[in-house]
């Protein structure tokens, strides 16, 4: 009777336990075979192009629709990699008008097409390199680079902490428009 007594027992103990140990095992089964991102993983947004991704964001559409005025749009599609500090829309909305239907009219593409450049560094540069670069040389003209009270800046214009990685580049978003030095009379008169 002792014996029957324990195997009941026993059977009561091992069915509490599997049952009890049941979503555990099913956890853990779950959980091997949910992807989990680890260090130099690629996320999403690193399968786009710079292009890709200044269209997918939705606050470049001016920036976008400039590029693709002056011919850039396959630069930023094919080649890299490239540092943008793109200009938001409410940037561009904040230039004085006059200065933005010079720039964005159409009457003056290469003047565009320098500021544009102006916008751009070759190489790939994270926030974390401005102080170390200083004074980087844009595709067209030099910049300057610097944090202050952990506040980042490019020619003085706050630039977004929030870097936006593509797989041929890097974007940092800025709250103002670059506007070069021009010696070449590029720049029409506003």
């Amino acid at each position: 009777m002792k014996t029957l007594y324990r195997s009941v027992w026993m059977a009561a103990c091992l069915a509490l336990a599997g049952g009890g140990m049941a979503p555990v095992v099913q956890a853990q089964t779950e959980s091997q075979h949910a992807p989990q991102q680890q260090p130099g993983d690629i996320t999403e947004h690193e399968n786009q192009t710079l292009l890709e991704t200044l269209k997918a964001n939705g606050h470049f559409n001016t920036l976008v629709r400039a590029l693709d005025e002056v011919g850039m749009s396959d630069m930023l599609n094919d080649n890299g990699p490239y540092t943008i500090f793109a200009p938001t829309d409410e940037a561009f909305a904040r230039l004085p008008q006059s200065e933005r239907e010079a720039l964005l009219g159409g009457d003056h593409e290469e003047w565009l097409k320098k500021v544009l450049k102006y916008h751009m560094l070759p190489g790939t540069v994270p926030a974390s390199e401005f102080k170390v670069l200083g004074r980087p040389q844009a595709l067209v003209g030099q910049l300057g680079l610097n944090v202050e009270n952990g506040q980042y800046r490019v020619n003085d214009i706050p630039v977004d902490q929030q870097e936006i990685r593509a797989h041929n580049g890097i974007v940092h978003p800025i709250e103002g428009v670059l506007i070069p030095w021009d010696a070449t009379g590029l720049r029409p008169d506003t």
